[in-house]
C-alpha cells in the first residue's frame, strides 16, 4: 500500500503523525517500533496553554509524561517562606514528568506555561497509563525497560550536576534557608541542617535562644515597621558578636538562637549572659522616636551530648529553657541546675 503524501492525509491523520514524530524525539519512547508508537500516539492528545496557565500543580498525582511542541514551560516549589523557586525550564522538543509517570506519586513542584504553548501528553486524559500497560503487553515491557533506564540516567546527570555545581547548590541552601527581614538564618535551617551538622562539630556543641521580655510594647506603641527595625537591629547586634564558625538563626518571630559548635556549656552560658548584657544596652531611640526604651531578654542554655543527645531535643530543650527563663521573671539565662 503506497503511503500517503501529507496532502492527502485527513486531519486526524495529520494529528497522529505530528505525535508520531513529537513522540520518537523522547528517550523514553526510542525503542519503539511503528506500530507500537502508534499506540503510543493514539493514546496521546494535544492541549493548549495560554501564558500563565498551570499545566499541574504541587500535591497532584503525576500521571502523564508531557511532550513540548511549542513554547515553553517553568517547573517552580514553594519555599517554606512562600516565595517561589524556580527548578527547571523546558523548551520545545523537551519533556518532562517521566520519572512521576511509573509510580503515580504526588508531585512536588509546579508546571506552568512561561509562554502560550502546545503540549502532547501521554497518556491522555481520562486514560490510566496502569490500564494501558495492560492492553498492549506487547509494548509495556520495552516501555518500562526505558523507563527504568532514563530514571536511573536522570538520577547519575543529577548527581554530576550536585557534585560540579556545588556552588550553585551552596547558593540555592543560602536562599532557602535565609531570613529575608534579618539576614540570620531561618527555622528551616534550624530544624533540617543542623541535625545533619551537629555530629561534625566535635566531642561538644551549645546552643542559646533568646527572646525579648517587652519586645510588644514597640509594636503596640510604634507599629509593624518600627518592631521590624528593632527585629533586625538585636540581629545585627547577635551576629557582630559571634565568630565565623557560630551561626545565628532568627528563629520565629521574635525569638532567635546562636549555634555554637565546639562550646561546653560553661562557654555557652559566658556568651549568652553577653548577648543578656548587650541587648539590654541597645539604643533604641531612633525607632521609637524617644529616649528611655530598653529591650530585656530571656535566656535559654543547652550543651550537646551533656543535656540532649541529638539536635531535635537539643532545641527543644533549649526552648523550654528559655520560656522558663521568661515565667520566671525575664532578664535572666536557665540552664540545667540553675
Amino acid at each position: 500500500m503506497a503511503r500517503k503524501s501529507i496532502n492527502d492525509m485527513t486531519p486526524v491523520d495529520k494529528n497522529l503523525k505530528a505525535k508520531r514524530d513529537l513522540l520518537r524525539g523522547v528517550s523514553l519512547f526510542a525503542t519503539l517500533k511503528g506500530r507500537e508508537l502508534g499506540v503510543v500516539a493514539a493514546n496521546s492528545e494535544f492541549y493548549s496553554y495560554r501564558k500563565g496557565d498551570v499545566i499541574f500543580s504541587e500535591g497532584r498525582f503525576g500521571d502523564g509524561l508531557y511532550v513540548i511542541r511549542d513554547g515553553e514551560v517553568l517547573i517552580t516549589k514553594q519555599r517554606p517562606d512562600n516565595e517561589t523557586m524556580t527548578i527547571a525550564q523546558f523548551i520545545a522538543g523537551e519533556s518532562f514528568g517521566e520519572m512521576d509517570l511509573l509510580e503515580n506519586r504526588e508531585m512536588t513542584a509546579t508546571a506552568r506555561a512561561e509562554t502560550d504553548a502546545t503540549i502532547l501528553v501521554f497518556p491522555a486524559r481520562g486514560i490510566r497509563f496502569q490500564d494501558l500497560l495492560s492492553r498492549h503487553p506487547e509494548i509495556s515491557a520495552r516501555i518500562l525497560h526505558e523507563l527504568l533506564a532514563f530514571t536511573a540516567g536522570r538520577i547519575r546527570s543529577t548527581n554530576r550536576i550536585i557534585s560540579e555545581k556545588s556552588p550553585w547548590v551552596r547558593d540555592l541552601k543560602e536562599q532557602l534557608y535565609r531570613d529575608k527581614l534579618t539576614g540570620l538564618y531561618n527555622r528551616t535551617y534550624l530544624d533540617e541542617e543542623f541535625p545533619r551538622q551537629l555530629p561534625d562539630y566535635g566531642s561538644q556543641s551549645a546552643i542559646i535562644m533568646i527572646k525579648p521580655d517587652n519586645f510588644k510594647s514597640i509594636n503596640d506603641r510604634c507599629g509593624h515597621e518600627a518592631g521590624d527595625k528593632a527585629l533586625r537591629l538585636i540581629a545585627f547586634s547577635i551576629r557582630s558578636q559571634i565568630r565565623d564558625a557560630d551561626v545565628a538563626v532568627r528563629y520565629r518571630g521574635d525569638e532567635f538562637a546562636v549555634i555554637l559548635p565546639g562550646t561546653g556549656a560553661e562557654g555557652a552560658a559566658r556568651v549568652a549572659d553577653q548577648m543578656r548584657l548587650l541587648i539590654s544596652r541597645l539604643n533604641f531611640d531612633h525607632i521609637t522616636g524617644g529616649p528611655g526604651f530598653s529591650v530585656t531578654v530571656s535566656v535559654g542554655v543547652a550543651a550537646y551530648p551533656l543535656h540532649a543527645p541529638d539536635a531535635k531535643r537539643l532545641v527543644g530543650l533549649c526552648f523550654n529553657r528559655m520560656f522558663g527563663a521568661r515565667d520566671s521573671g525575664g532578664d535572666r539565662i536557665v540552664m540545667e541546675g540553675e
